[in-house]
């Protein structure tokens, strides 16, 4: 079962997380594959926007540490510590996930379902705009593991939310629920639980209709 879907639907590319029972936490092949999809997701003229979601009740909880040793030589080498190993690798991909989306000549939204956090939090935020269902949990819970945010999460969560409120998610690692996120302008749009797809999709569908260099300009000024 690919861990990672994509389909191309009337013009819009549907990238999905794909392990639901690992609440779409994702380990470095399926981070690379990420990058990779969306580069072809932007480079591709027929696909107009882009959209973000996933597979199940949760959008994506973030880094897989539990990787079996078998799938690292490092690891099993005894030559590089595991968590840094995977930590580092996973890292890298997600430092070109906002390069792309902000080159993008399209926009890109992320359709949020269940949790966002840590690595999955940082897609959503690189996202040019984020739905929420009902249900949504946004956070960074780095500190209480001993790793720092990544993938351009420093420099926009405090543009997003101010600096304040960065600084309170970042260093305590709690969470805010969906209507707090749209309270503080990180959610565009809330919707009910099943409703996040088509409410991207349709705002997907507005934006395509604007003029695509007047599109391309604003997130380049933005």
């Amino acid at each position: 079962m690919a861990e990672l879907l994509y389909e191309i639907k009337e013009g819009i590319g549907w990238i999905r997380f794909n392990r639901p029972e690992l609440l779409n936490a994702f380990n470095p092949e399926e981070a690379r594959a990420l990058v990779s999809t969306l580069q072809q997701a932007a480079d591709d003229d027929a696909v107009k926007a882009i959209i973000v979601s996933s597979v199940g009740d949760a959008f994506c909880a973030g880094d897989d540490l539990k990787v079996a040793l078998e799938e690292y030589p490092l690891i099993k080498s005894g030559e590089i510590h595991p968590i840094i190993d995977i930590v580092e690798d996973i890292t890298e991909s997600l430092q070109e996930i906002p390069r792309i989306i902000r080159k993008a000549r399209k926009v890109v939204i992320a359709a949020v379902r269940g949790y966002a956090v840590g690595g999955g939090f940082e897609i959503a935020i690189d996202s040019d705009m984020i739905v929420a269902a009902e249900n949504a949990k946004f956070g960074f819970p780095e500190a209480n593991a001993g790793m720092t945010i990544t993938g351009g999460a420093s420099k926009l969560l405090p543009m997003i939310v101010g600096l304040n409120k960065a600084r309170e998610m970042v260093l305590t690692g709690e969470f805010i629920d969906a209507a707090e996120g749209y309270r503080i302008g990180l959610v565009n749009k809330l919707v009910p639980l099943g409703e996040e797809e088509k409410e991207a999709e349709r705002l997907a569908r507005v934006i395509m209709t604007r003029a695509p260099l007047a599109v391309v300009n604003h997130k380049r000024m933005l």
